[in-house]
């Protein structure tokens, strides 16, 4: 295969694959991954639609879970099932050629944060951070929090670590989605011992 060559919808899916268990090393553990990030790597055209589609079918076939949100969001993190599935180098090959050559499919290295890799973005992304520490900090309380409270159950506790996760996506962004943010914050805001630190996250959101 080429790199100008286009890829059928499995070989997507292959290399989707691949390229969540290399983004994964190195990442915090439970880290969900855009799955739009990881096609705009790719060095071959695939239609906007298959990214959808393609967290659809890992999280029916078990491969991976996935979390869709509003305006095709797409983010997603392998199962056991999906790791083994690209150690043993199922499907037609390309997981195979993935692992003897990534720059074949991929114009960047993996980033476990999801980044590009050049020195100006890495740059644009150090002043993101430095200017919305006081946010991110308040979501790092935010997570604590949740690890422990013992007003919620399991699942909702998943829940909303992922929304915290989200929201923590969002502000490293250059231009945060205000309305997801707002959809993101509102379960979290029903918890009372987070209702001070979201009430601070607001504050900062008005207030950038």
């Amino acid at each position: 295969m080429t790199t100008d060559a286009t890829v059928n919808f499995s070989g997507l899916i292959e290399l989707i694959l691949a390229r969540l268990y290399d983004l994964e090393r190195g990442a915090r553990p439970g880290t969900m991954f855009d799955l739009n990030a990881v096609a705009k790597d790719l060095r071959v055209q695939i239609p906007t639609q298959w990214i959808f589609d393609a967290g659809k079918v890992l999280e029916s076939r078990g491969w991976a879970e996935v979390l869709f949100t509003f305006g095709g969001g797409c983010h997603a993190r392998l199962t056991g099932e999906g790791r083994i599935y690209v150690e043993e180098e199922h499907g037609k090959g390309l997981i195979r050629e993935y692992h003897e050559a990534p720059r074949r499919f991929f114009s960047a290295d993996p980033d476990p944060a999801g980044r590009d890799v050049t020195s100006a973005t890495r740059s644009q992304h150090a002043t993101i951070e430095r200017e919305r520490e006081p946010a991110l900090e308040l979501l790092r309380q935010m997570d604590d929090v949740l690890r422990h409270e013992a007003s919620v159950t399991e699942d909702q506790r998943a829940d909303l670590l992922i929304d915290v996760e989200m929201i923590e996506r969002q502000m490293r962004k250059r231009e945060p989605n205000r309305a997801a943010l707002a959809a993101l914050l509102e379960p979290l805001s029903r918890v009372p011992s987070l209702s001070a630190p979201v009430m601070d996250l607001i504050r900062l959101f008005n207030n950038p």
